[in-house]
Order: C-alpha cells, then structure tokens, then sequence
C-alpha cells in the first residue's frame, strides 16, 4: 500500500486550509477547532504566520518554520475536516481500517462520477 501524501496545500482563510491528498481526497481543516495554540502551535494564532504553511517531508507532513508539523496520515483518516467525512466513524478504528474504508469512499465517487 502506498503511503498517503500531501498533494497541494493553501491558505483558505482565517485558520482555515485546504489540502489535497495523493489518493485524490481534498479536506478543508478548521485548525481554531483542533489544535490549541498554546506552546509550539502558539504562533499559529497570528493569521499572518500560520498562512505560511507548507508541505514538508516529501508529502509525508506539512508545516511551519517553527517546527510545528501535522501528519499527512492524521490529517487525512483522523483529523475532522469541516465536511465531518469521519463523524460516524468511532475514535479507535484504527489507521489500517480507515484507509480501507477511504478507499471504498473514493471507488464510489470515481464509480458514480463515470456514470454521470
């Protein structure tokens, strides 16, 4: 299995991003709802600065220049974006069982996209 890679990233606004994934998934993340910015993410709160986001590790993370990354992983299966694509599904699924059911989510899409 291929590991899940960050694709494209952007600033939408606010504390708000849009990322795309290698497996084609686009998710758009609140992050003033999931991360507290306290500590290393401290500096996130000034709009300015957390727009500043990049991708890192070869896809593998994004990040700031202070040393604040999130998991390509974590962001894709676990993160709750703001289309809430995880909220039926129970905090301890575990990563393996995520990417199967991701998998099923895009061959649907990709089924009914090539029908329309």
């Amino acid at each position: 299995m291929k590991a899940i890679t960050v694709q494209k990233i952007n600033h939408l606004q606010n504390y708000i991003l849009e990322i795309e994934f290698s497996d084609g998934c686009i998710k758009h993340f609140d992050f003033s709802m999931i991360v507290a910015f306290n500590g290393i993410a401290e500096a996130l709160k000034e709009v300015d600065y957390f727009k500043n986001v990049s991708i890192i590790n070869g896809g593998r993370a994004f990040g700031w220049e202070n040393g604040y990354d999130c998991c390509a992983d974590w962001a894709r299966y676990y993160a709750p974006d703001l289309a809430e694509e995880w909220k039926d599904t129970a905090e301890n699924v575990g990563l393996k069982q995520r990417i199967v059911e991701a998998q099923k989510r895009i061959q649907q899409k990709t089924d009914l996209d090539h029908v329309a």
